[in-house]
């Protein structure tokens, strides 16, 4: 066995490579040149918002201090922060998994991949706007003792938030379910907070920081207990996690087969096979169970909000989200579903018109399936968004699953719906598919945002064009389908793992 001495350089070494070939492989010039602007953008705004907070918070709360401000919202802010984390960072167990057969003690491979996890833009952004924002702000109010602890408190939200998720995704790789039933149990505490006008999230906060910031200890005390927790519980399930011997297999959901009428032909059975595709398999039958998810109990949290959450922009996004939102997830990788059968499709001979109007066909149901599912919510909670709901739904499946057909086409990159290495695994993404949200969200946003005093007028002319997508349907399938065509080749190198 090597030593802990020799075995820490060593993997550090390797990951530095390995984060550089991927990088050379995966994004090409360009897409890197648009990540790092955009970083540098995030950057210098966090680092702005929190060197002139109280310019920014004077024209919102004229009342209240900056760290008043900053006090009451901090769970919020890092609880939405865990969220993200929660769909973006990975777990170290799929890294660690390469090492297992060489002479290295589990042990430190797991202490190594922990602490090499901190390196994450997660950990570092939000330190951009608490430094500048303690050494302007915290720092003029209370004792030295205060300050250190308030920024103390900071870091220890930071790495809980950190380790916190780590956990929950491990325990969730065995368990998915329990993802399911938190969601909707947190989603209905927020909703009822929300609607009884308690605020006791920002009441809590509020009292405890400003504790802290006084230089009592007990509720640092607290945050140090939770985070020994989450830092001792989440190793001890990544070591756990690596006693199994399956590889990361997941198991398929046990669903009998259907059939469908002879009368429906090659097209139906292309149907058949991509709806069981989607619900056998556990990674893509999670997007269908978070789509589901945001069309009720999300949905219900962010219409009962009202108008603290209104604008035209808002609106546009939900109704964008609210019947679209398998097809936004999904579809981008809709034929990197198929990418270990993809041969089977090519050598048989299957038509790839016939293909692109199967897949075309489920994301076009799922935008009126969630259309349906949701409609209520909006007749209860927003009926002055019903409207908006019609026009979305027509856009949805007429416009929104014609671009995302559009990146699904260009997918060369091998995803292994067999072997999901944990909950929301983003193998097969790439910059390119989180950054492809933008031309596909933004044209209907800022259209209604143009048409904000003629609402009525925008919104029919959205559903028109989304009913004019639809009409040309037969159109699109076949520009797809010679796509792939000429693409096929490339296609099947990528889906084999043997593209650059």
């Amino acid at each position: 066995m090597l030593s802990p001495q020799r075995t820490y350089p060593l993997l550090a070494r390797n990951q530095v490579r390995v984060s550089l070939r991927q990088m050379k492989s995966q994004q090409g010039w360009f897409m890197r040149i648009v990540i790092g602007v955009m970083m540098v953008y995030s950057a210098f705004i966090l680092l702005t918002l929190g060197l002139f907070f109280d310019r920014f918070s004077a024209e919102l709360w004229p009342e209240q201090t900056p760290v008043e401000i900053v006090n009451q919202s901090l769970l919020a802010a890092f609880i939405s922060l865990f969220f993200i984390r929660f769909l973006f960072q990975k777990t170290p167990r799929m890294k660690i998994v390469p090492y297992l057969h060489l002479p290295i003690r589990r042990g430190s491979l797991v202490a190594f991949f922990q602490a090499a996890s901190l390196l994450s833009i997660h950990n570092f952004y939000p330190l951009l706007f608490f430094v500048p924002f303690w050494w302007r702000y915290v720092v003029a109010e209370g004792s030295m003792m205060g300050h250190l602890m308030w920024i103390g408190a900071i870091m220890l939200l930071i790495l809980a938030s950190h380790f916190a998720n780590l956990l929950l995704r491990g325990v969730l790789r065995q368990r998915a379910g329990l993802f399911y039933i938190w969601m909707s149990l947190f989603i209905a505490t927020a909703f009822v907070d929300e609607a009884a006008g308690i605020g006791l999230q920002q009441r809590l906060s509020s009292f405890l920081f400003s504790r802290i910031l006084s230089g009592e200890a007990t509720g640092l005390l607290l945050l140090i207990a939770f985070t020994a927790f989450a830092i001792t519980a989440s190793t001890i399930s990544l070591a756990r996690s690596l006693r199994g011997s399956d590889g990361g297999q997941s198991a398929q959901a046990r669903v009998r087969s259907f059939e469908v009428p002879e009368e429906w032909g090659l097209l139906g059975q292309l149907v058949r096979i991509e709806l069981l595709l989607m619900w056998r398999n556990r990674r893509p039958r999670h997007y269908l169970f978070v789509s589901l998810l945001f069309s009720t109990l999300y949905l219900v949290f962010m219409l009962s909000s009202g108008q603290a959450l209104g604008g035209v922009a808002f609106s546009a996004l939900l109704g964008l989200f609210a019947s679209g939102g398998f097809a936004l997830n999904y579809g981008q990788l809709m034929f990197g579903w198929d990418s270990t059968h993809y041969q089977a499709y090519v050598s048989r001979n299957v038509a790839f018109p016939s293909l692109v109007r199967a897949k075309v066909i489920v994301l076009q149901l799922s935008c009126l399936g969630l259309f349906v599912m949701s409609l209520p919510l909006f007749i209860w909670l927003r009926p002055d968004l019903v409207a908006l709901h019609f026009a979305f739904l027509f856009y949805n499946a007429g416009i929104t699953t014609v671009l995302v057909m559009e990146l699904a086409t260009r997918n060369r990159q091998r995803v292994d719906i067999g072997r999901s290495g944990g909950f929301f695994n983003y193998e097969g993404f790439s910059a390119r598919h989180w950054l492809w949200f933008i031309p596909t969200a933004l044209p209907p946003v800022l259209f209604l945002q143009v048409m904000s005093s003629s609402p009525r007028l925008g919104l029919t002319i959205l559903a028109t064009v989304g009913l004019l997508g639809v009409l040309f349907t037969g159109l699109w399938t076949r520009y797809f389908a010679n796509g792939l065509k000429s693409r096929k080749h490339a296609m099947l190198e990528g889906f084999a793992g043997r593209a650059g």
